[in-house]
């Protein structure tokens, strides 16, 4: 069975001038109200494999200042709440495997990627969003067929399986499955793999993992591939509920030309 994961989203009543304090992956997070502002502290390492997780701890004060940004947001009058959300990142994330691998013909295989969410601060009613910060600071790639056609995206090294128990439930992380179809009649070289995550959904399972819509990519006999994204929560995530939509929407766009190749050019 797989270990429950900590919940560290949601929505949180603050007093004022009590700070509360989170830990998420490698993300530190300080939050403050005052009467009329609200006073936000974070910073975020490179380091994937930090996985701490901390929610709502009274500290005060939070953590040192020097190592954190600190930004502040006046209001008429604060609201008592805030609500944290997992949402995905604001660019396509390509993935590179440690060691690349080939799908022979007529096969087909399943891979899990794991990405790292961002965290959506919000309050009041209508919710006004103050914040969105990465939990794991990344470094920017440009994919594309060449220099002038493409998209920036964010680097990210490998955390692709294709064993769905070698991969840990992290409640900082969100599972996409890759499912790849090779109809050509040569074997299918695999390095990277780009993933649309401002066009996809995140979905909370019954262990609190998160996941996305599911990608469909089948290579075709002339080397053109296709690429189809699924409708709601991958049937491998039991009892899943959706928690943040996606950024952009598909609706009347050709998924595979905004991305070019999903898989290594």
């Amino acid at each position: 069975m797989k270990k429950q994961a900590i919940i560290w989203w949601g929505t949180f009543n603050f007093q004022e001038n009590k700070p509360r304090f989170w830990e998420i992956g490698a993300l530190l997070l300080g939050i403050e109200r005052q009467p009329q502002e609200w006073r936000i502290a974070s910073n975020s390492s490179d380091d994937l494999e930090q996985n701490n997780i901390q929610v709502g701890v009274e500290k005060s004060p939070p953590f040192p200042n020097d190592l954190l940004e600190f930004k502040r947001f006046l209001f008429h009058q604060t609201s008592s709440t805030i609500t944290l959300t997992p949402i995905l990142a604001d660019r396509a994330q390509v993935s590179h495997a440690d060691t690349a691998f080939y799908l022979p013909p007529n096969q087909e295989a399943t891979i899990y990627v794991s990405s790292p969410v961002w965290v959506r601060i919000e309050t009041g009613n209508p919710k006004n969003t103050l914040l969105e910060i990465p939990v794991v600071r990344q470094s920017d790639t440009w994919h594309g067929p060449n220099t002038l056609e493409g998209d920036l995206c964010y680097a990210s090294r490998t955390f692709c399986r294709t064993d769905l128990e070698s991969l840990p439930v992290r409640s900082h992380r969100v599972i996409t499955p890759v499912i790849i179809y090779n109809h050509s009649k040569s074997p299918l070289l695999i390095e990277q793999l780009s993933l649309p995550l401002p066009y996809l959904s995140i979905y909370v399972d019954a262990n609190g993992g998160l996941w996305t819509e599911e990608l469909v990519i089948k290579n075709e006999i002339n080397y053109k591939h296709t690429v189809k994204q699924g409708k709601g929560a991958p049937h491998i995530a039991k009892d899943a509920n959706l928690i943040s939509a996606p950024r952009l929407s598909l609706k009347g766009m050709n998924f595979i030309s905004m991305f070019y190749s999903l898989l290594s050019e």
